[in-house]
C-alpha cells in the first residue's frame, strides 16, 4: 500500500495537556548572571532548555556538552539558561561573579547563564516554583533532585519536560524535542519586509506534495532552497524572476521522515519556513 505524506504545519497545538489557565514560562522574569533583569517572554518563539548548575558538582562537566548542544541547535531556534545554586550539598558556594569566571573560563559558556537562586528551599525563585508544580505549570509535579536537572520549555512558553540529572545534554530524548516541529509561527528572525516573501499555502490532494505562493512584488530573482534539519542542501525548489503571487509546488516524494527548511532569498531580503514530513 502506497503510503501518504503529510505536512506537519508550525503552528500546531502542542501534544502536551497543557492547561489553559495556566502560568507559562514566558510569565516570568529573572536576573541574568551581570545582574539584568530580563522578561523571560523574550524567549517566545524559541524552544528552552533551563538546568540549574553547580561549580563543583560530579556532574559540572555537563557543561561541556551543554555548550556544545547550544552551539550546534542554537541556529534552530533553541537557548539554554543556566541557574547556579548552591543548594544540594553547597557545591556552588561563590558568588555571581566568580560563578561567571568559572562557567566562561573553565568551559566556555557562551549561553545564558543567571544570578544564582534557590530551587527547592523556601525562598525558591519563582520561576523554579512554576517548573516544579501542577498547580502554576499546568501540566506536572517535577521536583529538582540534584544539580543539572532539565527542564525543556516550548515556542509558547509551555511546561514540556522534566529529566534528572543522569540525562545527558545531548541526549537524543533532547535533540529530538529540539528539531521537532514548532508550536508558533515564527522560526527565523526575518526582516519585516520579508514575512510573506514566500507562504507554504496547501499540501496537494495526492499528498505528494506541497504548493508555496511568490510575493516577490518587485520582481527581483528570488531562489527556493530546501535544507535538512543539520543544514544540508538538499535541493533548489525554484530560481530565477517571478511574478506577484505566483504559485509553485514541489515533490515530496523523495524526501523521508524529518524536519525541513525552505529558504527563499532575494537580494534584498528572505524568509525560511520550517516543517516536517511524516510518512
Amino acid at each position: 500500500m502506497k503510503k501518504n505524506i503529510s505536512i506537519l504545519l508550525i503552528c500546531i497545538l502542542s501534544a502536551n495537556a497543557y492547561s489553559q489557565g495556566a502560568l507559562t514560562f514566558h510569565d516570568y522574569s529573572a536576573v541574568t548572571i551581570i545582574g539584568d533583569t530580563i522578561n523571560l517572554s523574550q524567549y517566545y518563539g524559541k524552544k528552552v532548555l533551563v538546568v540549574n548548575t553547580a561549580s563543583y558538582c560530579g556532574y559540572t562537566p555537563q557543561f561541556t556538552d551543554l555548550e556544545a548542544l547550544y552551539n550546534q541547535y542554537h541556529q534552530y531556534n533553541f537557548e539554554i539558561i543556566g541557574f547556579p545554586c548552591n543548594d544540594f550539598n553547597g557545591q556552588d558556594p561563590h558568588d555571581d561573579s566568580t560563578i561567571n569566571q568559572f562557567c566562561t573560563g573553565v568551559y566556555g559558556v557562551t549561553f545564558q547563564m543567571m544570578s544564582k537562586i534557590a530551587t527547592i528551599s523556601a525562598d525558591t525563585a519563582p520561576v523554579y516554583k512554576w517548573l516544579q508544580r501542577q498547580d502554576l505549570n499546568g501540566v506536572a509535579d517535577a521536583h529538582v533532585s540534584w544539580n543539572f536537572n532539565k527542564f525543556c520549555i516550548d515556542e509558547a512558553g509551555h511546561w514540556i519536560a522534566h529529566h534528572s540529572q543522569s540525562i545527558v545534554p545531548l541526549d537524543p530524548i533532547i535533540t529530538n524535542w529540539i528539531m521537532s516541529p514548532s508550536v508558533v509561527a515564527s522560526v527565523h528572525s526575518i526582516p519585516s519586509d520579508a514575512d510573506d516573501l514566500i507562504q507554504l499555502t496547501t499540501i496537494n490532494s495526492d499528498n505528494t506534495s506541497i504548493s508555496l505562493i511568490i510575493n516577490n512584488q518587485d520582481a527581483q530573482k528570488i531562489n527556493i532552497k530546501i535544507y535538512s534539519a543539520d543544514g544540508k542542501f538538499i535541493n533548489t525548489i525554484y530560481s530565477g524572476n517571478s511574478t506577484p503571487n505566483q504559485l509553485i509546488s514541489y515533490q515530496l516524494s523523495m524526501l523521508s521522515s524529518g524536519i525541513y527548511f525552505i529558504k527563499a532569498e532575494t537580494g534584498a531580503s528572505q524568509k525560511t519556513i520550517k516543517y516536517a514530513v511524516v510518512k
